[in-house]
């Protein structure tokens, strides 16, 4: 099997200003479920240009999890389902291969 690690980015705030808790718990339920834990690495600031030209600054929690490659295709469909709830048009995944993760 080969481990991956994925990293992604959740904001805090929808677009409008909506606290994202509730679906920001659900998604760190679903990962435990799927994956067997997560890890909240911090919060970050940045920016991102929307579809129509504005700039949109978020503060986002960076979580990581580490799974086997063949999972991938469930932590995206987590992910589009946390993006479904929301006014977001886009979230940030950056997955890692070929990773040597050791739980001792």
């Amino acid at each position: 099997m080969a481990t991956v690690k994925a990293t992604f980015y959740l904001p805090v705030r929808d677009n409008d200003g909506r606290d994202l808790t509730a679906e920001i718990e659900e998604v760190e339920r679903q990962c435990f479920v799927a994956f067997g834990g997560w890890t909240l690495s911090g919060y970050l600031k940045g920016t991102w240009r929307m579809a129509d030209g504005a700039c949109q600054v978020d503060t986002s929690a960076v979580y990581m999890v580490v799974l086997e490659a063949t999972q991938l295709g469930e932590l995206e469909r987590i992910l589009l389902a946390f993006k479904g709830r929301t006014t977001q048009e886009k979230l940030y995944l950056e997955v890692s291969h070929h990773v040597d993760v050791r739980f001792l």
